[in-house]
């Protein structure tokens, strides 16, 4: 009966579904952390009919998440229930996953590296909490199925290419950085597609195009309050300040307004516990940000953009400590500015340890092998590393790595179990 109820798929991957639900029944909380207030202020915004005011706009993140959010808040039910709805993205991200992987192997190691993906500590962590974690997982697991999918085939599959650029569409609203993926990727696509114009080059045109188109509705929103187009978020600016400062004791990791204004303040409470005494932090910037306080949202960020521009080329050294260390907190979350490393750390460290080691690994057999190598795996490799090379330019953390996971899984499971050919009986 249960077979019949759940295909063989699910039945394998329950397992996680029962630990991700047990890990947001022990561990939520009704108390906001980090980003949960924002997702949970512009949730409301859209119960209300809109998503962010007209008279000073502040774009912190796009609507995806939010949306999903909505439905809840505008029921008025316990924030328990949403955060178990993360519970099942997440489990419905990992049988996209094994979907995924299925169609380049029969091996019947693959399930050990879904597992691999789906026990991955640092997107388990985001479980119960109202962050937009598991549905960029979800998102992006969905998009690399049916857009691996649409390239085995030698027709257009457009039912497959269109479901593939929804889910890039909805990822670009999750993550707005994927907007400017989407179109760095449209240009190195097009420089390719002039001397190599193969069935798999087009459908990842066509993949990213209509994804494009998907987000239009929004980019238009944004630019009727904005006046500027494609501009989807006001904070870069003031990630780029930090990004770029010149202070030795600083490594690029950003800061609140908060943070700046009254960290000399004995008796403030920095917005995350792990930071140390924030003294000499709005020593170094309170005057900055003092200056630009009666600003809008939209005027700070050009500011901020220009005095980021200006410490890069008058301390260009310092900007590229800043941007090794900002490497640092992609790929192992260390080390960060004025805090106290803990034990937690780890969380991050070890298993993206693992998981760039058996990458690097599988490099040189992709490259002896290359010429045969799915250009769907490729694709999706490149696409995740033009977002590695975006966002360590901005705010980089062992959050903002936890998409690389199903890449790179993807790409060195391939190798160990078709060109290596690993194999379980």
């Amino acid at each position: 009966m249960l077979k019949i109820l759940f295909p063989k798929n699910i039945i394998q991957l329950l397992p996680l579904l029962g630990v991700y639900i047990i890990v947001v029944l022990l561990f939520s909380n009704n108390d906001f952390f980090g980003d949960e207030s924002r997702h949970y202020h512009y949730a409301q915004n859209i119960t209300k009919g809109f998503y962010e005011s007209s008279d000073n706009p502040s774009f912190r993140n796009g609507p995806g998440y939010p949306m999903i959010l909505a439905p809840f808040i505008a029921i008025g039910t316990d924030l328990i229930l949403p955060k178990l709805l993360n519970a099942l993205l997440l489990f419905l991200a990992l049988v996209y996953f094994k979907k995924t992987i299925d169609l380049f192997t029969k091996n019947k190691l693959a399930l050990l590296f879904v597992y691999m993906l789906g026990l991955y500590p640092p997107i388990i962590r985001y479980t119960p909490l109202l962050y937009s974690e598991p549905l960029t997982y979800l998102t992006f697991c969905g998009m690399a199925y049916h857009y691996c999918k649409a390239t085995l085939v030698k027709h257009y599959d457009w039912k497959d290419i269109l479901i593939a650029a929804a889910y890039l569409g909805l990822l670009v609203l999750t993550k707005i950085i994927y907007l400017q993926v989407i179109l760095a990727s449209l240009f190195f696509l097009g420089i390719i597609s002039i001397w190599k114009r193969n069935n798999e080059v087009k459908i990842s045109l066509l993949v990213l195009g209509c994804g494009f188109l998907f987000i239009t509705p929004y980019l238009f929103y944004a630019y009727t309050l904005t006046g500027k187009p494609l501009y989807v978020g006001t904070g870069g600016g003031e990630i780029l300040y930090h990004r770029s400062t010149p202070f030795e004791n600083e490594f690029g990791s950003w800061f609140s307004r908060e943070d700046i204004l009254n960290g000399q303040n004995p008796d403030y409470i920095p917005s995350s516990g792990v930071y140390e005494d924030l003294t000499e932090l709005s020593k170094n910037h309170r005057e900055f940000y003092m200056s630009i306080e009666n600003m809008s949202h939209i005027e700070r960020d050009s500011v901020f953009k220009a005095a980021a521009i200006r410490n890069m080329k008058e301390h260009p050294v310092k900007y590229l400590k800043n941007t090794l260390t900002n490497i640092g907190r992609f790929a192992f979350h260390y080390p960060f500015s004025y805090r106290a490393q803990s034990i937690n750390t780890f969380g991050f460290m070890l298993p993206n340890a693992v998981l760039t080691f058996l990458w690097i690994l599988s490099i040189y057999p992709f490259f002896i092998t290359r010429k045969t190598f799915p250009f769907a795996i490729q694709s999706l490799m490149v696409f995740s590393l033009i977002y590695a090379g975006g966002i360590i330019l901005l705010d980089a953390r062992g959050r903002h790595a936890l998409i690389m996971a199903p890449t790179l899984i993807l790409f060195f499971s391939y190798i160990y179990m078709n060109i290596i050919k690993i194999k379980v009986n």
